[in-house]
């Protein structure tokens, strides 16, 4: 062996890193997600309404931006409750923009 890397590329999809938090009960419980503007970019550029937008397809799309989101149930459908609140706000700001001269 060499001592060098089997691998010296990016294995992985670029990201933006920013972490925000993202509120998931009223009780202040928050986490962290990393490029959650960038995921709520990509779904607005794929035309997605916040009531249109699947569970599955939010919770993709943060997945994708190297977030672990456990696959239990409960869990799922608590992230993707918060993810769809806060992608309706990110949806309304950038209509508003949109609107302004």
């Amino acid at each position: 062996m060499s001592g060098q890397p089997l691998m010296t590329g990016a294995c992985c999809p670029k990201s933006n890193d920013a972490v925000s938090q993202l509120r998931l009960s009223d009780d202040g419980r928050s986490v962290g997600i990393m490029g959650l503007n960038a995921a709520f970019e990509q779904l607005l550029a794929t035309s997605w309404t916040p009531e249109a937008v699947t569970d599955e397809e939010l919770l993709k799309t943060v997945r994708a931006q190297k977030n672990y989101i456990s696959t239990k149930a409960n869990v799922e459908t608590t992230y993707a409750a918060a993810l769809r609140r806060e992608y309706a706000t990110f949806y309304a700001q950038h209509a508003q923009q949109s609107k302004s001269p």
